[in-house]
């Protein structure tokens, strides 16, 4: 039937299931369906083209859209499956759909409502774009005017304070990326960033904020010499130089001579203050530091106390040792621990292993005696390694000499 028609048997398989070939429940087909299909056999090859299913990337391809898109509208329009097969790719099962010809070809409607919708949507899109651009050039603007002004309002003047001078250098050298060398210990403080942020704000161009900057530079530092260093500060006004920040003009701890001098000579309220806040941190912490010294000093002591009792506790004398052995008391000094007494353990031990030497007084004397060689050999052992360091010690001075 396949030869008849022109057909492989996929399509032949494909033109029963989709009902152009009538097929019997023995596997043959109906013979006047089978004729009518070879007679008209353009329009039946139509028909069962329209039936051939196609991939997602196929479909795709017919439509003249991105694979994408395809599977949007898809899904918008619940395009039904016809066959699912499962395939393995990189260790993973992937499910590749496919859809029927007619109901591909059937899909274009909904294609182009779909790239109008999207169309539509992106021009809605860049308006919105366009209008909150205007809007934050808008707030851009009016923020940099406003940070200009202020800026016009800090620019110190040609016999400013020496703080607001190198404070204006330092910032406007961090917005413009780069510092003198004489500058650069500034740049942390926190007044200085603030300032530099403000600068960035104001939107300047590089041209002028270059210009801004490089005129700065002189003024600062001709005025560095009127600043006293921290070290200065703390010394004169007897609290940390970080700590006037708060009450006076200053730069990293550096602050202007002659507002030091005028603190040292009539200090405020608020430096008596603070002066009396650091002695009341030294007394506390000098306070803490001794109660520390005396809470160690007295667990030191009782900790003696609680290791002479244990040693006092652990300790068994002679006596009791010769009683419970059975044994000479003259012995059993002889046999005693090099620790110099029986300890509590080392008895239990003995109770425990029960040794050949405490048999009884013979093989005792027999042990005491042979410890006391060894102990005698062991001190004439260390004798001579003595006299031998002292001759060796002799003879490589005499190499010296």
């Amino acid at each position: 039937m396949g030869e008849a028609l022109g057909l492989v048997p996929r399509q032949v398989r494909l033109a029963a299931r989709a009902g152009l070939l009538d097929q019997h429940e023995d596997g043959s087909f109906d013979a006047d369906c089978v004729a009518r299909a070879a007679a008209d056999q353009r329009r039946f090859l139509d028909a069962l083209h329209r039936e051939e299913p196609l991939s997602a990337a196929k479909a795709a391809q017919r439509l003249h859209i991105s694979r994408a898109r395809f599977a949007r509208v898809a899904r918008t329009a619940e395009l039904p499956v016809v066959e699912r097969q499962w395939l393995r790719r990189n260790g993973a099962d992937v499910a590749v759909c496919y859809y029927r010809t007619a109901d591909v070809d059937a899909l274009l409607p909904h294609v182009v409502a779909d790239i109008e919708l999207r169309a539509a949507a992106a021009a809605v899109a860049r308006s919105q774009a366009a209008a909150k651009a205007a809007r934050t050039r808008a707030y851009n603007r009016e923020r940099a005017q406003e940070a200009r002004q202020l800026l016009s309002v800090r620019r110190p003047g040609a016999d400013g304070d020496p703080v607001e001078t190198v404070l204006w250098a330092v910032a406007l050298g961090t917005a413009a990326g780069y510092l003198p060398p004489r500058l650069r210990r500034f740049r942390d403080d926190t007044r200085a960033a603030a300032l530099a942020d403000l600068v960035g704000q104001a939107r300047l161009r590089p041209g002028e904020l270059a210009a801004l900057a490089q005129d700065a530079v002189s003024p600062a530092l001709r005025v560095l010499p009127l600043l006293a260093a921290p070290g200065e500060v703390a010394s004169r006004l007897g609290v940390p130089a970080l700590r006037l920040a708060w009450h006076v003009p200053a730069v990293h701890g550096y602050v202007a001579r002659s507002t030091l001098d005028e603190l040292a000579s009539e200090p405020p309220a608020w430096l008596v203050q603070l002066r009396g806040d650091l002695e009341l941190e030294r007394v506390s912490a000098m306070w803490s530091r001794e109660q520390e010294r005396v809470w160690e000093a007295a667990r030191g002591r009782a900790d003696a106390v609680l290791r002479d009792a244990e040693r006092v506790v652990a300790r068994v004398p002679d006596e009791a040792v010769a009683e419970l052995f059975g044994l000479d008391l003259s012995v059993v000094e002889a046999l005693r621990p090099r620790s110099g007494g029986w300890t509590a353990g080392y008895v239990a031990r003995l109770l425990a292993t029960r040794p050949a030497w405490l048999a009884d007084d013979r093989k005792a004397r027999a042990e005491a005696e042979r410890r006391a060689a060894s102990a005698r050999r062991r001190a004439a052992a260390r004798q001579a390694r003595g006299q031998e360091q002292r001759r060796d010690s002799r003879r490589k001075n005499d190499h010296d000499a």
